[in-house]
């Protein structure tokens, strides 16, 4: 025989019960005047009956009602957990649960897509679901129109968002917590000029984005005018041996390679023609490695670390701050060098 359940008491009733009006009680749970003035005494007997009857408030309507729930939403449009992308967001979601628990926020991980397999998106049915949440801390790139547009009109209804990674919307002023790519990218660039290095290549991919943009602007400014310089953008299949022989028969000794797709398209053909870093030519790999979390890298190249845990927690402060009413400003952060064998001076001719 089943129990009955027992029904949970209302604001209507824990107001009876104190012998105020609901208007009090929705006062004591909001924190907010709206124009009456309590006595500790009374706020004091509300919280009291409300604790004999084991009132809990319904958030969802709290926040319907212009309330906050306390909650910071998580959006990313690529899944988070298969085994080859967790290693890299992961301490993005570290940062940003560390920072939610100190700033006493509960998160709301957004994880259904529109569609059985089709990727995540911000509206469905009209409606975006972020909305349960007081803001929302997005991950991903806004790399198409569909992308932009929904954002574009969360930000038209109000709707409190930080990036993870900078981020650029034409007509739009995002606040996002990013990585100082461009800084990373030009002391590499100098670093290679130190070691004698006079003709430089950036070796960078197809697809333009924010990141890609800081890290040749970063290379342009560590050249300044001290070295020539050449930028090369390609998918990894288009790094060839003819193509490599022939940038090795220019005399570029110095590589920047933007990620480490085109890092291992490059070392699988250099290798086999016969040369090897650093004695024929020294690379530098611009940030940390993506495409191969699941197993270890060919070898220890040399390259920079993303601040990803403190992105993730400035992200939740940013957050926080437009929450309270403040205009956060935009930041970048320090990006980590770590040194691997793959620079070295440069060859003499």
């Amino acid at each position: 025989m089943s129990m009955p359940v027992k029904k949970r008491p209302t604001q209507k009733e824990v107001a009876q019960q104190a012998g105020v009006s609901q208007a009090v009680v929705s006062q004591v749970l909001n924190g907010r005047s709206g124009g009456i003035r309590l006595h500790p005494q009374t706020r004091a007997r509300v919280l009291e009956t409300m604790k004999q009857m084991g009132y809990v408030p319904n958030m969802a309507a709290q926040s319907l009602a212009g309330g906050r729930n306390h909650i910071l939403g998580v959006f990313t449009y690529e899944p988070v957990f298969p085994t080859d992308t967790r290693d890299f967001f992961y301490p993005f979601l570290e940062g940003i649960e560390d920072a939610a628990a100190a700033l006493e926020y509960d998160l709301l991980l957004h994880t259904r897509p529109a569609a059985k397999g089709s990727e995540r998106q911000v509206y469905r049915d009209n409606r975006s679901r972020l909305t349960l949440a007081d803001g929302t801390l997005l991950l991903g790139e806004l790399r198409d129109e569909q992308r932009r547009g929904d954002v574009a009109r969360l930000l038209g209804e109000g709707h409190h968002m930080v990036f993870v990674g900078r981020r650029e919307l034409p007509g739009h002023t995002l606040v996002w917590a990013g990585a100082d790519y461009a800084s990373a990218t030009a002391q590499a660039t100098r670093t290679l000029l130190g070691l004698g290095h006079r003709r430089l290549l950036y070796l960078g991919g197809t697809r333009q984005r924010e990141s890609a943009e800081d890290r040749e602007a970063g290379y342009w400014r560590g050249l300044g005018t001290d070295a020539p310089g050449r930028t090369l953008r390609l998918n990894p299949q288009d790094i060839t041996a003819p193509l490599v022989q022939s940038i090795c028969a220019e005399g570029l000794t110095g590589l920047l390679i933007e990620n480490d797709d085109l890092a291992l398209r490059w070392l699988e053909v250099s290798d086999r023609l016969g040369l090897c870093a650093p004695q024929d030519y020294s690379f530098v790999v611009l940030g940390d490695p993506v495409t191969q979390t699941r197993q270890p890298l060919p070898r220890p190249w040399t390259s920079f670390r993303l601040p990803r845990r403190e992105m993730g927690q400035q992200a939740v402060r940013l957050l926080d701050e437009q929450l309270r009413g403040l205009e956060p400003q935009s930041l970048l952060m320090p990006c980590t060098w770590e040194l691997g064998d793959s620079i070295g001076p440069a060859p003499v001719s």
